[in-house]
């Protein structure tokens, strides 16, 4: 009879699940911003590079569970979509942040100016942060429904959507700042590893447009 129970009753709400899912979100970016230091001091990163890999898989596994889940819930807290849309955006985030680890041990970049690569990491701890802001923000869903969605929980909310926005604009200011002089080194440094780097810049603010898209998509339902 436990056995039919467990099987009608999922063991962890999908909320609680999609808080896993993030949390696995921090510790990848976490990695990644390490990743980002180790590269530019040229240290070996193909594992912290394994470690994501890993990471990915936990978070492949939630997401395969929390789609079986909702085929089948004939009722939710908030709209199906944007339980979706939050699931989406959250896996994007830990997709993207392999990706700027496969990127890393693809190519050797040398002679890179040292305010270049300074920058570059800062903008890697950036990111770091908006992934941390944007756990916080899918915590702060979990408890919004608990409280059934108090007017207190939702103003917390709204304050931490403020944070993310003002923390993107100083990421998208930093992003397009070092694009810009990457490019203006065109007669000093490899063109390849000019694209490669500037490739890497545009991967770590996606990652932050995800993060925001979370934190604006959880702000909405909160207001719904």
């Amino acid at each position: 009879m436990a056995n039919i129970f467990q099987k009608l009753i999922p063991y962890k709400s999908p909320i609680q699940l999609l808080v896993e899912h993030a949390q696995l979100c921090v510790r990848a970016g976490e990695l990644m911003e390490q990743a980002v230091k180790d590269y530019f001091t040229s240290r070996e990163i193909s594992g912290i590079s394994k470690l994501i890999d890993e990471l990915e898989d936990e978070a492949d596994a939630i997401k395969l569970k929390l789609r079986e889940i909702y085929s089948k819930l004939k009722w939710t807290y908030f709209n199906k979509n944007d339980f979706l849309d939050l699931l989406h955006n959250i896996d994007s985030i830990i997709d993207l942040t392999d990706d700027v680890l496969k990127m890393l041990t693809m190519n050797s970049v040398e002679d890179t100016p040292e305010d270049v690569k300074k920058d570059v990491v800062k903008l890697a701890e950036l990111v770091r942060l908006s992934i941390k802001h944007m756990y916080d923000s899918v915590e702060e869903l979990k408890t919004l429904i608990e409280s059934a969605f108090s007017p207190r929980e939702v103003r917390k909310e709204d304050e931490q959507a403020q944070v993310v926005e003002r923390e993107e604009h100083s990421s998208d200011l930093l992003g397009i700042d070092i694009g810009k002089r990457l490019f203006s080194l065109k007669n000093r440094m490899n063109a390849v590893d000019i694209m490669f780097l500037n490739s890497v810049v545009i991967l770590l603010m996606r990652i932050e447009d995800r993060a925001k898209n979370v934190v604006e998509k959880v702000r909405l339902i909160s207001h719904s």
